[in-house]
Formats: C-alpha cells, sequence, structure tokens
C-alpha cells in the first residue's frame, strides 16, 4: 500500500489569500530546495502586529511532504506575543482561510479597522 501524497505547495496562492487581506507579504526564497515559506505581517487599529508563517516541505525522495502555518500576534507594549494558532497542518486554502478568518484575535482587530474605516466621513471628492 502506497503513502498518501503530501499537500501540495499552496504557497502563491496563500501569498495572494494575505495580500487580498492587507498583509505586507514575503514569498522568501530559501537555501533548502524542497522548502518554501510565505509569512506576512498585519497592524492593527491599536498598534497589535500580527505575524503569519507558511512552511511547505517538499522532499525529493523519503518522508511524505507536510505544509503548516501558524500566526502570533504582538500587541503594544507586549514583550512576547500571543499565540494565535501553531503549526496547524494544512492540505487546502480553505484551511489556511478557515483558521486566519476564524481567529477570535484577528476577527477582532479586523472588525475595529473596518469600524473606523466606516466611521471616516467622506471628502468632498468623495461624494
Amino acid at each position: 500500500m502506497e503513502a498518501l501524497p503530501g499537500p501540495r505547495d499552496l504557497g502563491p496562492s496563500v501569498g495572494k489569500l494575505l495580500r487580498k487581506l492587507g498583509f505586507q507579504v514575503w514569498e522568501q526564497p530559501t537555501s533548502v530546495p524542497s522548502l518554501s515559506l510565505v509569512t506576512g505581517t498585519w497592524t492593527g487599529l491599536t498598534g497589535e502586529q500580527f505575524s503569519f508563517q507558511y512552511a511547505h516541505h517538499h522532499p525529493a525522495g523519503g518522508p511524505v511532504a507536510w505544509a503548516a502555518c501558524s500566526m502570533g500576534v504582538l500587541a503594544p507594549g507586549a514583550h512576547q506575543p500571543a499565540v494565535c494558532f501553531t503549526n496547524t497542518q494544512v492540505r487546502r486554502l480553505r484551511e489556511v482561510r478557515l483558521l486566519l478568518l476564524g481567529n477570535d484575535l484577528f476577527a477582532a482587530a479586523r472588525q475595529r479597522r473596518a469600524a473606523a474605516i466606516s466611521c471616516v466621513p467622506a471628502s468632498p471628492a468623495q461624494l
């Protein structure tokens, strides 16, 4: 019985998703050809800094490939980031999306930003 293939590399799709959500994204080349990394940061209205990382390992031979993502948030004045989710294995982009959008800390920060934007009065040029 053959082992199931590992997850495909979602790096480019994860990068697009993060950009769509307003993250600043880096798709990082690594010295290891079998490793893909995508990282992103997003700053909330009150200065909290969210840091997201996606890694995909796809060895030419040997163990099955894997993909995982994690996210933390550093609040203003904090010395240590809070963990939003850590090294969660993913196989599909919708799993990544669910982890991001389903996280309470990130959802609350996005809601605060959206509320602040909706409260900004329209400029004469926008009327």
